[in-house]
């Protein structure tokens, strides 16, 4: 098995254990917590379900925000040695909070949740992981070449480096459009056609 390979499997194997902490981490909460977590979840779905009115505009700009400040983040990451701890705990905290959100709602809706939660995060939450697995396997590999630049005295070509990774930044931020627009426009459509799972 190549490096690369090696690479994107760990990345993965991070998400899947972010995800897996987050899902036992939710069947772990207090009372208190619990109640609130149930009082968020059932307020966004019934909101859904009675046809509320939504703010598209509110909703797809802080969609935006958080995405940009993912991606500027990791990237500028990926800029220093340091990036390396930093972006997997990221990718840690953000599949972290992704598997909370789905066994919470299993833990609320119970055999009904599985299917709602898949609906939940499908697709924009799909889109996501796969852009951050992407983003974090280029700034990972910038921060070693900087490494082995640095202290290892190593030729590299890392102008090259840096047109690939300004590339990456500008994909990265193309799907994150794309994904912010989905769960805008798209996934509250989507949820609304599942809300009979909701009581």
């Amino acid at each position: 098995m190549d490096k690369a390979k090696k690479k994107y499997i760990f990345l993965v194997t991070i998400s899947i254990i972010g995800i897996v902490v987050g899902v036992i981490f939710s069947n772990i909460l207090s009372s208190a917590d619990e109640k609130l977590v149930y009082d968020k979840l059932t307020n966004y779905f019934l909101n859904i379900k009675e046809g509320n009115s939504v703010n598209y505009w509110e909703t797809f700009l802080n969609s935006i925000k958080n995405n940009g400040i993912t991606l500027i983040l990791i990237w500028t990451f990926g800029l220093s040695i340091i990036g390396l701890i930093f972006n997997v705990f990221i990718l840690f905290f953000k599949n972290f909070i992704l598997g909370f959100s789905i066994g919470s709602i299993i833990n609320i809706y119970l055999y009904r949740g599985i299917l709602l939660s898949l609906i939940y995060i499908f697709p924009h939450e799909i889109f996501n992981i796969i852009i951050l697995l992407l983003l974090i396997y280029y700034a990972n590999n910038c921060s070693i070449n900087l490494f082995r630049m640095l202290f290892l005295k190593k030729e590299i070509k890392f102008n090259d480096i840096m047109k690939r990774y300004f590339k990456i930044f500008g994909l990265c931020l193309g799907g994150f459009l794309i994904s912010s627009l989905v769960e805008t426009f798209f996934s509250p459509f989507f949820i609304k056609i599942f809300t009979f799972l909701v009581n």
